[in-house]
């Protein structure tokens, strides 16, 4: 029999038509099971379990009915716990039946690694999708501010806490600076960006003020770091932020609550600091006169005259202190209203003057007189407060045999009453004069010269009831101008 042109190197087996095994190649015995032995004349479906149940096909195959047939990937256990397989064909050479045997144990394993590595990336694969659809669901639903920048600041990811913030659409978000989108001084993003490459720490901290399209000023904190990306040694940058805008104002607002609780236990210290000098000179002098009256039965008519004058005077001090505290707490309550009525403004200011000059003797105020309106619709209550407490103030720091000028005058646009109270005396330090106006504060050049710090309060209070201003212009040692400005309205 020439078996070459069908065998091809192969290992075999030849049969007769009763399936006897009438040949074999030499390796043929590797594809039997490891029990059984091939041997002629044997019959061919004791060792090749296989063929059992393929006789009519092989009847077919003989009878030239059928060209051959295959069976693929037959395993069989070898000695040492190896596995073989292999492909068996069946063909026929004139009355023979051969059955051919291919070795294919490389190309199964191969295949069998490669189908194993296609589901272990699979699976790998269906994992990481699991993970990104958790991701985009944590990211979707973050109620805090995502965005993802490459190293130049190009934006690359946003969530909807972005966009809902940002008041921008998610298109307009993307591919645009993030140097644009926060338009704070403050921030740049390829200095934090460099930062966070160059430093140890893994997440820095910053704040930013940027307005919205709906001109809303909003205050982000950001948590920056730095990503790696598919590429090596490729970093993204991550900003994860909230919005501290509420937490700011907050803020702000318990700061001014203690700044204001810290005013007020100031002004309650000097209060009861003022008080208590203020109230003690006067209630001393009244202790002392009437000890004498008491005292002393063989007064004359003189000395009794003194001492109820001092008496007088010590409780017309303290009277005074008290007005001054009353017009002061009606004034900051709010219950304090203007009422208007036509006033002779000359005649006022010359009573008011003459009223200081008994008590300044010393002293003289050079009156100006420029007012074009009369009568003027006023307050008559207010302005005293003002020009007494500025003409007062005036007198008192100026030095004996001085002079202190008041000029009152008017403006037609704005129709307003201008009071300017000018003085050469010991002058207010600068930097006294940012509190000047703040009650019971007295500047740090006073010494020991007598008063509540009420003064300046009461005028700045009366001022901002006529919706009037007040500046003041003052250099140590060479005295203060004080420029009042009063809206009027005569109709």
């Amino acid at each position: 029999m020439d078996l070459i042109p069908i065998i091809d190197n192969k290992d075999y087996l030849i049969t007769d038509e009763n399936l006897s095994i009438v040949q074999f190649s030499s390796n043929s015995q590797k594809y039997v099971n490891c029990d059984q032995n091939i041997a002629l004349g044997k019959d061919i479906r004791t060792i090749l379990p296989e063929i059992v149940g393929l006789e009519s096909i092989c009847e077919e195959i003989l009878l030239g009915q059928q060209e051959s047939f295959v069976l693929e990937s037959i395993t069989r256990s070898q000695e040492e716990d190896k596995d073989i397989y292999f492909d068996l064909y069946i063909k026929s050479i004139e009355n023979y039946l051969v059955v051919l045997f291919e070795d294919v144990t490389n190309l199964t394993l191969n295949k069998q690694k490669s189908v194993q590595r296609l589901n272990e990336v699979e699976i790998a694969l269906n994992k990481l999708q699991r993970f990104e659809y958790c991701t985009n669901k944590i990211i979707a639903s973050m109620r805090d501010v995502l965005l993802i920048t490459t190293p130049q600041g190009t934006i690359e990811r946003v969530n909807k806490s972005t966009t809902d913030l940002f008041g921008q659409k998610k298109s307009e978000l993307l591919n645009q600076s993030i140097d644009n989108i926060i338009q704070d001084k403050t921030f740049n993003h390829q200095q934090i960006y460099n930062y966070l490459l160059s430093s140890q720490e893994s997440v820095s901290k910053i704040e930013v003020n940027f307005i919205s399209k709906q001109k809303k000023e909003i205050q982000i904190e950001f948590d920056c770091f730095i990503a790696p990306t598919e590429i090596k040694n490729f970093f993204n940058c991550v900003y994860i932020g909230r919005d501290i805008t509420a937490r700011k104002k907050a803020e702000a607002e318990i700061r001014n609550s203690l700044a204001r609780e810290q005013e007020l236990r100031q002004l309650k210290s000097g209060f009861i600091s003022m008080a208590s000098h203020e109230f003690r000179n006067p209630l001393s002098s009244i202790l002392l006169c009437v000890q004498n009256l008491s005292s002393e039965e063989n007064l004359n008519d003189s000395d009794r005259k003194f001492y109820l004058q001092s008496i007088q005077d010590a409780a017309l001090n303290m009277n005074s202190l008290l007005e001054d505290v009353l017009i002061l707490s009606k004034a900051e309550s709010g219950k304090q209203k203007l009422q208007l009525a036509p006033l002779d403004l000359e005649v006022f200011c010359s009573q008011i003057i003459q009223e200081l000059e008994s008590i300044y003797a010393d002293k003289k105020v050079n009156f100006s007189y420029l007012v074009e309106i009369n009568p003027a619709f006023l307050d008559k209550t207010t302005l005293r407060h003002i020009l007494s407490n500025l003409l007062s103030n005036a007198l008192k720091y100026s030095r004996p045999g001085d002079t202190v000028d008041l000029k009152m005058s008017n403006s037609q646009e704005p129709a307003e009453i201008v009071i300017e109270v000018r003085d050469r005396g010991i002058g207010i330090p600068e930097e006294s004069q940012k509190h000047i106006f703040e009650s019971f504060y007295r500047a740090s050049n006073v010494d020991n010269t007598a008063g509540t710090g009420l003064g300046l309060s009461i005028v700045k209070k009366a001022v901002e009831l006529y919706q009037g201003s007040i500046t003041i212009e003052s250099q140590v040692n060479q005295g203060t101008h004080i420029l009042v400005k009063l809206p009027v309205n005569n109709n």
